[in-house]
């Protein structure tokens, strides 16, 4: 078996270079959008923060409370 020999000229190397380093700081971008978008946390925080309320209100429908703690229970609170 013989060695395989890839001849390429500066102009090509500095072109292959130059889109590695395109893609590699269009992908940063992306990746960065994605990394700083906390919306989708807040949603999970405020979806759990639902169903815990469910739980507590549905443990303790028995039991007798007053008017300002089931108002509490019912306000949304804003995270941010």
């Amino acid at each position: 078996m013989e060695a395989i020999t890839i001849h390429i000229g500066w102009e090509y190397f500095i072109g292959l270079l130059s889109a590695l380093i395109a893609m590699a700081w269009y992908s940063n971008g992306r990746f960065t959008a994605l990394e700083t978008s906390m919306e989708w946390v807040k949603d999970m925080l405020l979806d759990l923060k639902k169903s815990i309320d469910d739980a507590n209100t549905k443990s303790g429908e028995g039991t007798s409370r007053d008017k300002n703690a089931e108002g509490q229970l019912l306000k949304q609170q804003k995270l941010w």
